[in-house]
Protein backbone atom coordinates (compact mmCIF):
# COMPACT_ATOMS: atom_id res chain seq x y z
CA UNK A 1 0.00 0.00 0.00
CA UNK A 2 2.85 2.16 0.80
CA UNK A 3 4.72 1.65 -2.27
CA UNK A 4 1.45 2.27 -4.41
CA UNK A 5 0.78 5.59 -2.50
CA UNK A 6 4.26 7.23 -3.25
CA UNK A 7 4.18 6.01 -6.67
CA UNK A 8 0.70 7.63 -7.02
CA UNK A 9 1.85 10.57 -5.90
CA UNK A 10 5.02 10.68 -8.54
CA UNK A 11 2.69 10.38 -11.04
CA UNK A 12 0.53 13.51 -10.02
CA UNK A 13 3.66 15.34 -9.45
CA UNK A 14 5.14 14.57 -12.85
CA UNK A 15 2.07 15.59 -14.37
CA UNK A 16 2.08 18.52 -12.40
CA UNK A 17 5.37 19.90 -13.78
CA UNK A 18 4.49 18.42 -17.55
CA UNK A 19 1.08 20.95 -17.43
CA UNK A 20 3.62 24.10 -16.06
CA UNK A 21 6.25 23.55 -18.60
CA UNK A 22 3.66 23.62 -21.49
CA UNK A 23 1.77 26.83 -19.62
CA UNK A 24 4.65 29.30 -18.96
CA UNK A 25 3.60 32.58 -17.37
CA UNK A 26 2.37 34.89 -19.87
CA UNK A 27 4.51 38.47 -20.55
CA UNK A 28 3.29 41.49 -18.46
CA UNK A 29 2.37 44.26 -20.51
CA UNK A 30 1.81 47.33 -18.51
CA UNK A 31 -1.12 49.39 -18.91
CA UNK A 32 -0.53 52.66 -19.54
CA UNK A 33 -3.37 55.70 -18.86
CA UNK A 34 -2.62 59.35 -20.17
CA UNK A 35 -0.97 60.72 -17.31
CA UNK A 36 1.33 57.82 -17.51
CA UNK A 37 2.20 58.02 -20.88
CA UNK A 38 2.89 61.82 -20.50
CA UNK A 39 5.13 60.91 -17.40
CA UNK A 40 7.26 58.22 -19.72
CA UNK A 41 7.61 60.55 -22.87
CA UNK A 42 8.34 63.65 -21.24
CA UNK A 43 10.65 62.20 -18.76
CA UNK A 44 12.60 59.95 -21.54
CA UNK A 45 12.67 63.55 -23.37
CA UNK A 46 14.69 65.21 -20.49
CA UNK A 47 17.14 62.84 -20.28
CA UNK A 48 17.46 62.55 -23.83
CA UNK A 49 18.06 66.76 -23.43
CA UNK A 50 20.52 65.70 -20.65
CA UNK A 51 22.70 62.55 -20.90
CA UNK A 52 22.79 61.87 -24.71
CA UNK A 53 26.63 62.48 -26.26
CA UNK A 54 25.04 64.15 -29.10
CA UNK A 55 23.31 67.18 -27.31
CA UNK A 56 22.09 69.02 -29.98
CA UNK A 57 20.49 66.42 -32.46
CA UNK A 58 19.32 64.72 -28.99
CA UNK A 59 17.42 68.17 -28.01
CA UNK A 60 15.57 68.12 -31.74
CA UNK A 61 14.47 64.84 -30.96
CA UNK A 62 13.06 65.59 -27.71
CA UNK A 63 11.25 67.99 -28.45
CA UNK A 64 9.93 66.16 -31.62
CA UNK A 65 8.40 63.68 -29.25
CA UNK A 66 7.25 65.73 -26.82
CA UNK A 67 5.21 67.84 -30.02
CA UNK A 68 4.11 64.30 -30.90
CA UNK A 69 2.63 64.23 -27.20
CA UNK A 70 1.12 67.26 -27.46
CA UNK A 71 -0.61 66.37 -30.67
CA UNK A 72 -2.26 63.51 -29.42
CA UNK A 73 -0.03 60.81 -31.66
CA UNK A 74 0.61 58.45 -28.94
CA UNK A 75 -3.02 58.21 -27.46
CA UNK A 76 -3.89 54.70 -29.02
CA UNK A 77 -0.42 53.41 -27.03
CA UNK A 78 -2.17 52.04 -24.24
CA UNK A 79 0.13 49.21 -23.12
CA UNK A 80 4.43 49.61 -22.78
CA UNK A 81 4.61 47.33 -25.52
CA UNK A 82 3.02 49.44 -28.27
CA UNK A 83 4.42 52.77 -26.52
CA UNK A 84 8.05 51.44 -26.78
CA UNK A 85 7.45 50.36 -30.32
CA UNK A 86 5.96 53.84 -31.24
CA UNK A 87 8.29 56.25 -29.14
CA UNK A 88 11.71 53.79 -30.68
CA UNK A 89 10.11 53.90 -34.02
CA UNK A 90 9.61 57.57 -33.92
CA UNK A 91 13.44 58.31 -32.69
CA UNK A 92 15.12 56.69 -35.32
CA UNK A 93 13.41 58.09 -38.04
CA UNK A 94 15.56 61.46 -36.70
CA UNK A 95 18.41 59.67 -35.56
CA UNK A 96 19.84 56.41 -36.39
CA UNK A 97 21.74 55.67 -33.53
CA UNK A 98 21.71 52.18 -31.99
CA UNK A 99 22.06 52.86 -29.01
CA UNK A 100 18.92 55.04 -27.97
CA UNK A 101 15.48 53.62 -27.86
CA UNK A 102 13.11 53.27 -25.23
CA UNK A 103 12.91 49.73 -24.08
CA UNK A 104 10.07 47.37 -22.95
CA UNK A 105 10.74 44.16 -20.76
CA UNK A 106 8.40 41.66 -20.50
CA UNK A 107 8.77 41.83 -16.89
CA UNK A 108 8.50 43.98 -13.84
CA UNK A 109 11.55 46.07 -13.48
CA UNK A 110 11.13 46.69 -9.90
CA UNK A 111 10.78 43.24 -8.89
CA UNK A 112 14.11 41.50 -9.01
CA UNK A 113 12.72 38.10 -8.81
CA UNK A 114 11.22 38.44 -12.33
CA UNK A 115 14.40 38.98 -14.09
CA UNK A 116 15.85 36.69 -16.08
CA UNK A 117 18.83 34.77 -14.81
CA UNK A 118 22.02 36.09 -16.69
CA UNK A 119 23.37 33.95 -19.55
CA UNK A 120 25.78 31.24 -18.45
CA UNK A 121 29.00 32.57 -20.30
CA UNK A 122 31.02 30.40 -20.80
CA UNK A 123 28.41 28.03 -22.47
CA UNK A 124 30.07 28.95 -25.74
CA UNK A 125 33.67 29.53 -24.57
CA UNK A 126 32.92 33.06 -23.83
CA UNK A 127 32.28 33.27 -27.81
CA UNK A 128 36.20 31.73 -28.67
CA UNK A 129 34.71 29.33 -31.14
CA UNK A 130 36.99 27.93 -32.80
CA UNK A 131 40.37 27.61 -33.80
CA UNK A 132 42.46 25.36 -37.04
CA UNK A 133 45.12 25.36 -39.40
CA UNK A 134 43.92 26.14 -43.00
CA UNK A 135 47.21 25.31 -45.03
CA UNK A 136 50.50 27.03 -45.53
CA UNK A 137 50.54 27.54 -41.74
CA UNK A 138 48.00 30.21 -41.84
CA UNK A 139 45.89 29.94 -38.40
CA UNK A 140 42.53 30.84 -38.46
CA UNK A 141 40.50 31.98 -35.67
CA UNK A 142 36.46 32.30 -35.34
CA UNK A 143 35.00 34.80 -32.53
CA UNK A 144 31.42 35.13 -32.51
CA UNK A 145 31.08 37.64 -29.22
CA UNK A 146 33.38 39.72 -26.84
CA UNK A 147 31.84 38.49 -23.85
CA UNK A 148 32.94 40.48 -19.96
CA UNK A 149 36.57 39.98 -18.79
CA UNK A 150 36.87 37.51 -15.37
CA UNK A 151 39.26 35.08 -14.56
CA UNK A 152 37.72 32.41 -16.15
CA UNK A 153 37.26 34.31 -19.65
CA UNK A 154 40.90 35.82 -19.56
CA UNK A 155 42.67 32.11 -19.08
CA UNK A 156 39.92 30.80 -22.04
CA UNK A 157 41.25 34.13 -24.09
CA UNK A 158 44.76 33.21 -23.26
CA UNK A 159 44.45 29.29 -24.34
CA UNK A 160 42.64 30.40 -27.52
CA UNK A 161 45.14 32.84 -28.64
CA UNK A 162 48.33 30.51 -28.02
CA UNK A 163 47.02 27.81 -30.33
CA UNK A 164 47.83 30.97 -33.14
CA UNK A 165 51.52 31.71 -31.58
CA UNK A 166 53.52 29.82 -34.10
CA UNK A 167 51.18 30.39 -36.86
CA UNK A 168 52.64 32.29 -40.19
CA UNK A 169 49.61 34.53 -40.67
CA UNK A 170 46.08 34.47 -38.89
CA UNK A 171 42.68 34.99 -39.73
CA UNK A 172 40.50 35.99 -37.48
CA UNK A 173 36.62 35.83 -38.25
CA UNK A 174 34.00 38.38 -37.11
CA UNK A 175 31.67 38.00 -39.56
CA UNK A 176 28.11 38.42 -37.40
CA UNK A 177 30.20 39.09 -33.85
CA UNK A 178 29.02 41.26 -31.53
CA UNK A 179 29.05 41.36 -27.67
CA UNK A 180 29.25 44.33 -25.17
CA UNK A 181 32.75 43.93 -23.77
CA UNK A 182 35.24 46.57 -25.32
CA UNK A 183 37.62 45.27 -22.74
CA UNK A 184 37.60 41.73 -24.08
CA UNK A 185 38.62 43.11 -27.42
CA UNK A 186 41.31 45.24 -25.57
CA UNK A 187 42.81 41.80 -24.01
CA UNK A 188 42.92 39.98 -27.03
CA UNK A 189 44.67 42.93 -29.21
CA UNK A 190 47.55 42.44 -26.71
CA UNK A 191 48.20 39.30 -28.59
CA UNK A 192 48.46 40.59 -31.64
CA UNK A 193 49.96 44.25 -31.39
CA UNK A 194 53.35 45.41 -29.81
CA UNK A 195 54.42 49.17 -29.79
CA UNK A 196 55.96 50.20 -33.09
CA UNK A 197 56.46 53.76 -31.90
CA UNK A 198 59.99 53.53 -30.95
CA UNK A 199 62.67 50.32 -32.01
CA UNK A 200 64.38 50.92 -28.84
CA UNK A 201 62.20 52.06 -25.88
CA UNK A 202 58.83 49.57 -26.58
CA UNK A 203 55.81 49.73 -23.59
CA UNK A 204 54.39 47.11 -22.46
CA UNK A 205 50.72 48.40 -22.99
CA UNK A 206 49.10 50.50 -25.71
CA UNK A 207 46.24 52.77 -25.19
CA UNK A 208 43.77 51.97 -27.77
CA UNK A 209 40.53 53.96 -27.17
CA UNK A 210 38.30 55.59 -24.53
CA UNK A 211 34.75 56.08 -24.19
CA UNK A 212 34.00 59.69 -23.89
CA UNK A 213 30.90 61.53 -22.90
CA UNK A 214 29.37 64.72 -24.01
CA UNK A 215 31.74 66.85 -22.41
CA UNK A 216 34.88 64.85 -23.16
CA UNK A 217 35.14 63.53 -19.94
CA UNK A 218 36.84 59.90 -20.68
CA UNK A 219 34.76 57.55 -18.75
CA UNK A 220 36.34 54.46 -19.43
CA UNK A 221 39.89 53.71 -21.10
CA UNK A 222 41.04 50.86 -22.95
CA UNK A 223 44.87 49.57 -23.35
CA UNK A 224 46.24 46.06 -23.83
CA UNK A 225 47.28 43.94 -20.88
CA UNK A 226 51.18 43.79 -19.93
CA UNK A 227 52.66 40.45 -19.95
CA UNK A 228 49.49 38.79 -21.14
CA UNK A 229 49.82 35.13 -20.44
CA UNK A 230 50.16 31.98 -22.96
CA UNK A 231 52.02 32.75 -26.27
CA UNK A 232 51.34 36.06 -28.41
CA UNK A 233 51.38 35.80 -32.22
CA UNK A 234 52.91 38.79 -32.14
CA UNK A 235 52.69 42.65 -34.00
CA UNK A 236 54.23 42.21 -37.51
CA UNK A 237 53.28 38.85 -38.84
CA UNK A 238 50.27 39.16 -41.78
CA UNK A 239 46.89 39.48 -39.85
CA UNK A 240 43.38 39.40 -41.72
CA UNK A 241 39.92 40.40 -39.83
CA UNK A 242 36.52 38.76 -41.71
CA UNK A 243 33.96 41.82 -41.57
CA UNK A 244 30.43 42.02 -42.68
CA UNK A 245 27.52 44.39 -42.14
CA UNK A 246 26.07 42.21 -38.90
CA UNK A 247 29.43 42.91 -36.80
CA UNK A 248 29.16 45.22 -34.51
CA UNK A 249 30.27 46.60 -30.73
CA UNK A 250 33.19 45.62 -29.60
CA UNK A 251 33.58 43.37 -32.41
CA UNK A 252 33.99 46.91 -34.62
CA UNK A 253 35.62 48.25 -31.87
CA UNK A 254 38.78 45.13 -32.04
CA UNK A 255 38.61 45.46 -35.44
CA UNK A 256 39.13 49.56 -35.72
CA UNK A 257 41.55 49.06 -33.32
CA UNK A 258 43.71 47.12 -34.63
CA UNK A 259 43.15 48.39 -38.74
CA UNK A 260 44.21 52.41 -37.60
CA UNK A 261 47.14 51.04 -35.15
CA UNK A 262 49.64 51.61 -37.73
CA UNK A 263 47.60 49.57 -39.82
CA UNK A 264 48.40 46.44 -38.50
CA UNK A 265 45.64 44.18 -39.35
CA UNK A 266 43.86 44.68 -43.25
CA UNK A 267 40.28 43.99 -42.84
CA UNK A 268 38.20 41.72 -45.34
CA UNK A 269 34.52 41.80 -46.00
CA UNK A 270 31.55 44.28 -45.65
CA UNK A 271 31.69 47.72 -43.92
CA UNK A 272 30.48 46.65 -40.07
CA UNK A 273 27.06 47.76 -38.58
CA UNK A 274 28.43 51.40 -37.13
CA UNK A 275 28.33 51.21 -33.15
CA UNK A 276 30.35 52.96 -31.10
CA UNK A 277 28.44 54.19 -28.44
CA UNK A 278 27.81 52.29 -25.06
CA UNK A 279 24.21 53.33 -23.47
CA UNK A 280 22.91 54.16 -20.30
CA UNK A 281 19.53 52.36 -18.67
CA UNK A 282 17.31 53.35 -16.34
CA UNK A 283 14.22 52.47 -15.73
CA UNK A 284 11.05 54.85 -16.43
CA UNK A 285 7.78 52.50 -15.38
CA UNK A 286 7.50 49.23 -14.14
CA UNK A 287 8.38 47.62 -17.43
CA UNK A 288 9.63 50.37 -19.89
CA UNK A 289 13.51 51.80 -19.64
CA UNK A 290 15.00 54.60 -21.36
CA UNK A 291 18.18 53.92 -23.30
CA UNK A 292 20.26 56.72 -23.97
CA UNK A 293 24.06 57.15 -25.77
CA UNK A 294 26.21 58.44 -23.16
CA UNK A 295 29.13 57.66 -24.42
CA UNK A 296 31.22 57.23 -27.97
CA UNK A 297 34.69 55.40 -28.64
CA UNK A 298 37.64 57.79 -29.52
CA UNK A 299 40.44 56.23 -31.21
CA UNK A 300 43.91 57.11 -29.98
CA UNK A 301 45.22 56.83 -33.49
CA UNK A 302 42.73 58.29 -35.11
CA UNK A 303 40.65 60.43 -32.66
CA UNK A 304 37.49 59.30 -34.64
CA UNK A 305 35.55 56.14 -34.44
CA UNK A 306 33.50 53.77 -36.45
CA UNK A 307 30.04 55.05 -35.40
CA UNK A 308 27.17 55.13 -38.48
CA UNK A 309 29.71 54.44 -41.28
CA UNK A 310 31.27 51.07 -39.86
CA UNK A 311 34.78 49.95 -40.01
CA UNK A 312 35.49 49.92 -43.37
CA UNK A 313 37.38 47.23 -45.13
CA UNK A 314 40.50 47.07 -47.02
CA UNK A 315 39.45 44.69 -49.47
CA UNK A 316 35.65 45.16 -49.92
CA UNK A 317 34.29 41.76 -50.96
CA UNK A 318 30.66 39.76 -49.95
CA UNK A 319 30.91 38.35 -46.50
CA UNK A 320 30.74 34.68 -48.50
CA UNK A 321 33.88 35.39 -50.42
CA UNK A 322 35.40 36.86 -47.36
CA UNK A 323 37.82 34.07 -45.84
CA UNK A 324 38.54 32.47 -49.49
CA UNK A 325 40.15 36.15 -50.39
CA UNK A 326 41.85 36.38 -47.01
CA UNK A 327 43.16 32.93 -47.52
CA UNK A 328 44.64 34.03 -50.76
CA UNK A 329 46.03 37.26 -49.43
CA UNK A 330 48.19 35.19 -46.35
CA UNK A 331 49.21 33.53 -49.03
CA UNK A 332 50.10 35.65 -51.52
CA UNK A 333 52.01 37.28 -48.60
CA UNK A 334 53.78 34.36 -47.20
CA UNK A 335 55.36 34.12 -50.69
CA UNK A 336 59.81 34.48 -50.74
CA UNK A 337 59.56 38.03 -52.24
CA UNK A 338 62.61 37.95 -55.74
Amino acid sequence: MGRTRWITVAVLMCLSNGAGAQAPMPALDEALDAPTRAHVVNEYARRLTAQHVDPGRAKAVADNLRQRLNNGEYNDQTTARLLAARVSRDVAAMYADRQTYLEYVPYDLGDERQRPPPPVQSADNFGLRKFETLGDNIGYLHISRFAPVDRASANAAARFMSQAGDCAALIIDLRDAGGDSEAMAALLSSYLLVDRRSYIFKDKQIHLHDQVDREGKVMAEYWTTADAPGKHFGGYKPLYLLVNERTSSAAEAFAYDLQQYYQRAVIVGMPTMGDARVAAKQRVSRQLQTVIAATQAVNLSTRGNWEGTGVQPNRVVTAADALNAAIAMAQASLKPKR
